[in-house]
C-alpha cells in the first residue's frame, strides 16, 4: 500500500512538471503561509551559484553535523530517487515520510508548479524534523527562485557563469544579479571565489552584509578531501566563510568539526568511483568541464562516456576534456531532452577528438566503455549518471523518473 502510495505522489509531481519554469515568489509565500510551520531552525541557509551548490551544501551539512547538529539539506537533481533531495543528516527521507510531505503540501498546493511543491515539501520535513540548521540548494537563478520565498539567515553563492542564459540572462553581470538576488537586508552573503573579481564586486554590491570569500579562509582548508579537484577547495572556502557568520550567530562549531567536516564531506555523482575503473562526474556545463579537467591533470587518459542536455553548449563543454580522452562514446539519457548521441560525436569530431564511437543507449554504451581496459569516465549530464548507476546494479531507482522542467540535467 506504501509502494503504491510513493508511485502515486511521484505521477503527481510529473504531472505538476506540465506548467514549465514559472517564476515568482507569491505562491509560495501562501503555501508556506498556509503550511503553518511551527519549528524555526537555529539557521537557516540558501545556496545559489552556476556550480558548486551541492558540493558546497554537502560540505557545509557534514561541518554542522560533525559538530553535533540536525541538519536538514534540500537539493536538485537527483540521481536514483527523488527521496535523495531531502536528506537529515545526509540519509534520504524514507519514502513512506516523503509521502506524508506530500499529501501536508496537497492540501495548499493546487497552483503550484513542480519545483515550487518539493521545495514546500522541504519546508515541512524540516519542520517535522525539528532540524536546527535547514539548507536550501536554489534550483534556478536565486531572486525568484522558490527556495527564496523561505526565510534565511545566510546567504551563500557559490560562483558565476553562463548557463541557463535563456532564463538569466545573457553576460555574467546579469546572472550574477539574478543570483545575488537571494542576498536579504542585515543578512550576512557570502560571496564565493569561483567567478571573476568584477563579478563578485558586483554582488557585493548587493549585499547589506557582503563576505568576500578569500585567503584567510582558504588557509583554514585541510590539506586533503575526500571531494577531489581544486574546485573543491573553492566550495570549502565559501564553507569556512559561512562557518565565521554561523559562530557569529552564537552556534557552537569546534575547529575539530570543521577540519574533519571538510575532509570527510562526500557527494554521489562527484569523481565518484562506482565501480573498479568507472568514475562519474556531474559536470553539465562548460564551467563544470573547465574544474573536471583540471582534476583530470594528474590521471592518464581515459574512455569518456557523454551525453547532454540540449540547452547545454556541446563544443564548450567538450574543448576543455579533448587532452583527458583517449576515446569518446557519445550518448543520450534515456527519456532526457538531450543532444542526439549523434550530434555529440560530429560536435567532437570537429574538435579533433579521435576513436569516437555512438551508442545512443547509456547501459551500452558504458559496456562498450568497459570493453577497452583503461578506466571510464562518465559525465555531462547528472540524469545520465542515474541512468548509469541503475545499469550497473545501485539499488533504489524509483519506478518512475520525475525530473526538473526545463532542466533535465542541470
Amino acid at each position: 500500500m506504501q509502494e503504491a502510495a510513493y508511485e502515486s505522489s511521484l505521477s503527481s509531481l510529473f504531472a505538476a512538471r506540465r506548467s514549465g519554469i514559472d517564476f515568482g515568489l507569491e505562491r509560495m509565500r501562501v503555501c508556506l503561509k498556509d503550511l503553518a510551520l511551527e519549528h524555526r531552525p537555529l539557521a537557516t541557509i540558501q545556496v545559489a551559484g552556476t556550480n558548486g551548490k551541492g558540493s558546497t551544501s554537502a560540505l557545509l551539512a557534514n561541518v554542522l553535523t560533525r559538530a553535533g547538529l540536525r541538519v536538514g539539506v534540500f537539493s536538485s537533481p537527483h540521481l536514483l530517487s527523488i527521496c535523495e533531495r531531502f536528506r537529515i543528516n545526509s540519509a534520504p527521507v524514507a519514502r513512506e515520510t516523503f509521502v506524508s510531505a506530500f499529501d501536508a503540501v496537497q492540501t495548499c498546493a493546487e497552483q503550484l508548479t513542480f519545483f515550487e511543491y518539493i521545495t514546500a515539501m522541504a519546508a515541512w520535513l524540516f519542520d517535522e524534523a525539528r532540524v536546527d540548521v535547514a539548507i536550501y540548494e536554489v534550483g534556478l537563478g536565486g531572486r525568484l527562485d522558490s527556495t527564496t520565498a523561505v526565510d534565511a539567515d545566510l546567504s551563500i553563492v557559490t560562483g558565476i557563469g553562463l548557463d541557463h542564459c535563456d532564463f538569466l540572462g545573457d553576460t555574467l553581470e546579469e546572472i550574477a544579479l539574478e543570483k545575488a538576488g537571494i542576498f536579504r537586508c542585515g543578512v550576512p552573503a557570502i560571496i564565493g571565489l569561483a567567478a571573476e573579481r568584477k563579478i563578485r564586486e558586483l554582488m557585493a554590491s548587493r549585499a547589506e552584509r557582503p563576505v568576500m570569500v578569500g585567503r584567510v579562509h582558504l588557509e583554514q582548508i585541510p590539506e586533503m578531501l575526500a571531494l577531489r579537484g581544486a574546485h573543491q577547495r573553492l566550495n570549502a572556502a565559501a564553507v569556512v566563510a559561512a562557518v565565521v557568520s554561523l559562530r557569529e550567530r552564537g552556534i557552537d562549531i569546534s575547529e575539530e568539526a570543521l577540519k574533519v567536516g571538510l575532509e570527510t564531506a562526500t557527494l554521489a555523482g562527484r569523481l565518484e568511483e562506482v565501480v573498479p575503473g568507472v568514475w562519474i562526474d556531474g559536470a553539465h556545463n562548460s564551467q563544470a568541464s573547465l574544474a573536471l579537467s583540471h582534476a583530470l591533470l594528474e590521471q592518464e587518459k581515459l574512455t569518456m562516456v557523454i551525453g547532454l542536455s540540449n540547452t547545454k553548449d556541446i563544443a564548450g563543454f567538450l574543448e576543455p576534456l579533448r587532452g583527458h580522452c583517449a576515446r569518446l562514446i557519445a550518448t543520450c539519457a534515456e527519456g532526457e531532452r538531450g543532444y542526439p548521441a549523434e550530434q555529440v560525436a560530429s560536435q567532437a569530431a570537429q574538435l579533433g577528438f579521435s576513436a569516437i564511437e555512438v551508442q545512443p543507449v547509456a547501459a551500452d554504451a558504458v559496456a562498450r566503455a568497459r570493453t577497452y581496459g583503461s578506466a571510464v569516465l562518465i559525465t555531462g549530464s547528472l540524469l545520465l549518471l542515474g541512468e548509469v548507476l541503475s545499469s550497473l546494479g545501485r539499488p533504489g531507482a524509483d519506478p518512475r523518473l520525475v525530473t526538473d522542467p526545463g532542466k533535465a540535467c542541470c
